[in-house]
């Protein structure tokens, strides 16, 4: 009886212009019409969704977005990824010129943005001689590690993905003072420091004699005492070990900017450092930082 119960629905199927198709995977019977079969197709290709007019789409993550990728930049770097992060400290205040930005912001958040860098102040000249956008010269490396010092980040001078974070990051920021100092070996010698493009200190500077000079040139200051010994050997072959200097800033291999007892100043009597009164070198100590630029001059 169930063989010829089931004789009679297949022939009333046929008759009715209806057939059963048979899934592989399931086993389970499907009804479609004969006049309108059409060939099975796969719902995915290759991982990704095709369209019906043969376009395909990547497929979407399932949780979060795309991860961002920091460019390490540092000292010799040049390029796109240099340009924003100039821009980025520029709008901090941690170079000595301001970014005008304009035209639509790009949606990656590290691309450079259409726009100009303005001046700030009156920069003096050797201060105004450094600064090239796109590139990564000792304006930007100081930059870079003031930074990273106002920010508890190591200070290498290098920009990682900890400092693009630190620069990119929600968090509010207050534009700070730009700091410079300026040593003129030119008799009398002198140290000026300037913050943002003002003088507010000056005072009778030491650098180094003729057999020990201080180096010509621009340097960040990388390491920072309020005190600490000084010890090596004099031209003559000499030892010497000074306890207690005091307020000291080192800008260049072993010479820095500190306090140290003279009978006078403003000639070359030290050994390659630039050497203040006591009183003058606690206030250049107070406004110089980490990352603070010193150009020694002639």
């Amino acid at each position: 009886m169930l063989v010829l119960g089931g004789f009679l629905a297949l022939a009333a199927a046929a008759a009715a212009g209806v057939f059963l198709a048979v899934s592989r995977g399931s086993g389970e019977p499907t009804a479609a019409s004969a006049a309108t079969k059409k060939p099975r197709l796969d719902r995915v290709v290759s991982a990704s969704y095709r369209h019906h007019h043969g376009h395909t789409r990547a497929p979407v993550r399932r949780f979060g977005y795309p991860r961002m990728h920091f460019h390490k930049v540092s000292e010799g770097s040049h390029g796109k990824n240099v340009l924003r992060l100039q821009q980025l400290l520029a709008r901090r205040g941690y170079l000595p010129v301001t970014f005008h930005a304009f035209g639509a912001q790009p949606m990656y958040t590290l691309a450079p943005r259409q726009g100009r860098f303005q001046w700030r102040f009156e920069a003096p000249p050797e201060l105004r001689s450094q600064w090239q956008p796109g590139v990564f010269s000792t304006i930007t490396r100081g930059a870079v590690m003031s930074f990273q010092a106002d920010h508890g980040l190591p200070i290498d001078g290098i920009a990682g993905s900890r400092v693009w974070q630190a620069l990119t990051g929600p968090k509010p920021f207050t534009k700070v003072p730009y700091t410079y100092a300026l040593v003129r070996e030119a008799s009398p010698e002198t140290i000026t420091v300037y913050q943002t493009g003002h003088a507010n200190f000056t005072s009778l500077a030491n650098t180094g004699i003729p057999e020990a000079p201080t180096a010509l040139g621009t340097y960040p200051v990388y390491l920072r005492y309020t005190s600490t010994t000084m010890q090596g050997t004099e031209p003559d072959g000499t030892h010497y070990f000074d306890p207690g200097v005091p307020w000291v800033s080192y800008f260049n291999g072993g010479d820095a900017v500190h306090g140290f007892q003279r009978g006078s100043y403003g000639s070359p009597q030290s050994l390659g450092c630039v050497e203040l009164p006591y009183d003058a070198a606690e206030t250049a100590y107070g406004l110089m930082n980490y990352g603070t630029l010193v150009t020694v001059t002639s």
